[in-house]
């Protein structure tokens, strides 16, 4: 994910069922997100929810889970990041700017995808 997740500067503790990613601010500091692995049909989808309960964004974020599912197509591979997140409280109010800023980061991942996949 380094790679190619958009801010990921390197894994942690990548486990079977769980993993962390650990973005850096722009001030320098590490911010490490845990998550958790929902389902996974190799190598075709796969699904993971981070997990927020006793982490900062819980203030922010009730729920995040991301997808990623490939399909085979004419000219290659499909490849299809859906993000789904719900926010907590006061923060609802920000819904279209998560909208935004979360669909550029998934565009990025698209991006960093095909770079790497040539």
């Amino acid at each position: 994910m380094p790679r190619w997740w958009p801010g990921v500067t390197r894994m942690e503790d990548v486990q079977d069922d769980r993993f962390t990613q650990v973005f850096v601010t722009k001030k320098g500091r590490p911010v490490r997100v845990d998550f958790h692995l929902v389902s996974s049909e190799p190598p075709w989808r796969r699904t993971w929810e981070q997990e927020i309960l006793g982490t900062p964004f819980e203030r922010v974020l009730h729920a995040s889970v991301t997808e990623v599912v490939l399909e085979p197509a004419a000219d290659g591979t499909r490849i299809t990041i859906a993000q789904r997140q719900k926010l907590r409280g006061y923060s609802r109010t920000g819904g279209l700017l998560l909208r935004r800023a979360t669909a550029k980061r998934l565009d990025e991942a698209l991006e960093g995808l095909a770079q790497i996949c040539g």
